[in-house]
């Protein structure tokens, strides 16, 4: 079965270590997400908080 999700997000490819997928994976569970969530939450509270601190300006 190919399910298609249509998004106006991208797609990117991302290579980790199993052992950090797999606690993300446990993670994304507990936090009842999807691994492609749960990642994506990270990313978008990391940039924020780089924002913040004045490491990342706003373009």
């Amino acid at each position: 079965m190919v399910l298609s999700v249509v998004t106006a997000k991208k797609r990117i490819s991302l290579y980790l270590d199993e052992a950090l997928k797999s606690d993300l994976e446990r993670l994304a569970k507990i936090r009842k997400r999807s691994l492609s969530n749960l990642i994506e939450v990270i990313c978008e509270e990391e940039v924020e908080r780089a924002k913040n601190s004045g490491e990342l300006k706003d373009a």
